[in-house]
């Protein structure tokens, strides 16, 4: 073979190889276009109570400005669904969390564009006092503590899918916290913070202190106490029929089918501040227990829904 021809021939086979070498290497490295998975970062100022990252603040609110809540103009048609929420000569209570599992329960009233609110993290908590300000056109709010050491800001949207809230920022100087704020709507009552309960007999600390009493003797199973508390008749549900109970040895007798477990968890997470009243009485949970002032009789449980 002339040498020449045997150069071309050395040629074609290093070309053959490099040429084989290269669909080799992508294969092995290279991913189809249609395996690739995109990944979409979406932006959302809403904060998210479940989020672990949302709960806990990255930054030191001593040193560093929060985050600002962003705000828009409202339009004449989406006013009264704000003035709805947080209405003028109301108080709005409201329920959400704050940290991670720390529930918060809130009253706030409105005179014009004035707030007065007072807030707890748990039943047994004392009150945290604030005062503030609402911007309807806006629909932004912001409450603080008298030394400013507790702040919230932020805004309020209406006929949202979990109904009417308030999102914004928690702050807590004290701590060094600075937590995503979420609150969602609970119910409405005419009157001032000291005098929530207008149409019953008595004082706010007289009403719940007696929701208190319900609370810790069903709790503890203090049968007799309890018993002491209602007035008499009353209807009950025993193994899913109703029943009239007419006095305290029944109630005592037949405590079991009345008290369930069932019933004693709703009454241990419910709240005895800030409760729902009208002229048919005070609530306590969702209606599980309903009571009155009875002429002569002071305060009684006027209805046991188990």
């Amino acid at each position: 073979m002339k040498p020449i021809t045997k150069i071309i021939l050395v040629l074609h086979i290093v070309i053959l190889c490099l040429f084989l070498l290269h669909n080799f290497s992508g294969k092995r490295y290279n991913t189809p276009n249609d395996m690739i998975t995109p990944v979409t970062y979406e932006s959302n100022t809403a904060p998210n109570i479940n989020s672990e990252t949302d709960s806990l603040a990255q930054s030191d609110p001593l040193t560093s400005t929060p985050s600002p809540v962003e705000t828009v103009t409202v339009p004449p048609e989406d006013i009264e669904s704000i003035n709805q929420i947080i209405s003028d000569q109301n108080t709005s209570v409201l329920k959400g969390n704050i940290k991670i599992f720390e529930e918060i329960y809130m009253a706030i009233f409105r005179n014009g564009n004035e707030l007065t609110a007072s807030y707890i993290t748990s039943d047994d908590d004392t009150e945290t006092n604030l005062t503030g300000s609402i911007d309807i056109q806006t629909a932004s709010f912001i409450l603080s503590n008298e030394d400013e050491s507790i702040s919230f800001q932020g805004v309020i949207e209406p006929g949202t899918q979990k109904g009417d809230i308030l999102t914004g920022i928690f702050i807590n100087k004290k701590d060094k916290a600075e937590v995503n704020l979420y609150l969602v709507l609970s119910h409405s009552f005419g009157s001032t913070l000291d005098k929530r309960y207008p149409l019953i007999e008595g004082t706010t600390e007289d009403v719940e202190n007696f929701a208190k009493e319900i609370k810790s003797y069903i709790k503890s199973d203090e049968k007799e106490k309890l018993a002491e508390l209602i007035q008499y008749p009353i209807s009950v549900k025993i193994h899913n029929a109703n029943k009239t109970i007419n006095n305290p040895q029944e109630f005592i007798q037949s405590y079991e089918d009345i008290i369930t477990d069932h019933f004693k968890y709703r009454i241990d997470v419910s709240y005895t501040r800030y409760l729902f009243s009208n002229d048919m009485g005070v609530m306590m949970g969702n209606g599980d227990v309903w009571f009155h002032s009875l002429e002569d009789k002071g305060l009684k449980i006027i209805a046991i829904n188990n």
